[in-house]
């Protein structure tokens, strides 16, 4: 029985490894293409100087923060709406970009993340319009994930240590985001 619980262990190590190895090879070798998660040019994206993020899309139907909080509000568990909505940014992942809230009314908000983790926004977003489209929902997220997010805003300890609960979340899988003036 020990044996099998080691197999897998032993496996993912190896696969580790040799991911390592290609890694390096790969640096070494320049490529010509680069998927924006691996691009370095993600680190130097600024609200200043780029507005497009991820697939391009066409405006229409542009929901407000408010119109966007009925909707949700009338959301369950398992529910999901292909929606465009417009806010201001009120936090941003300050390690990458690879998240963002959305301001909503009654001190709510939206966690946007990115189709595929496919592109990032930029980390001085915050306070800054943004128009984003996808797939909205409602999702219940486990603490060890809220303490991630806490954490990757640059909450404090203490803060972080008040997290205990679950917490029902309005979330939204964005496949492009715009900044707007």
């Amino acid at each position: 029985m020990k044996n099998l619980l080691l197999l897998p262990i032993l496996l993912f190590l190896v696969a580790c490894g040799s991911k390592d190895s290609k890694q390096d090879q790969a640096e070494d070798t320049p490529t010509t293409t680069e998927t924006p998660s691996e691009s370095t040019e993600n680190q130097d994206l600024s609200i200043l100087t780029d507005s497009e993020f991820g697939e391009a899309f066409t405006t229409t139907e542009v929901k407000s923060k408010e119109n966007m909080l009925a909707l949700y509000q009338n959301l369950t568990l398992g529910d999901t709406l292909q929606v465009q909505f417009q806010s201001e940014v009120e936090s941003v992942c300050a390690k990458k970009g690879c998240w963002m809230k959305l301001e909503l009314p009654e001190d709510q908000n939206a966690h946007i993340t990115f189709k595929d983790y496919g592109f990032f926004v930029p980390k001085d977003s915050q306070g800054h319009q943004m128009l984003v489209n996808g797939m909205a929902f409602i999702e219940e997220t486990d603490v060890e994930t809220l303490k991630h997010y806490a954490e990757d805003a640059g909450q404090s300890e203490a803060e972080i240590a008040k997290i205990t609960e679950p917490q029902l979340n309005y979330r939204f899988i964005a496949t492009g985001a715009k900044a707007v003036e």
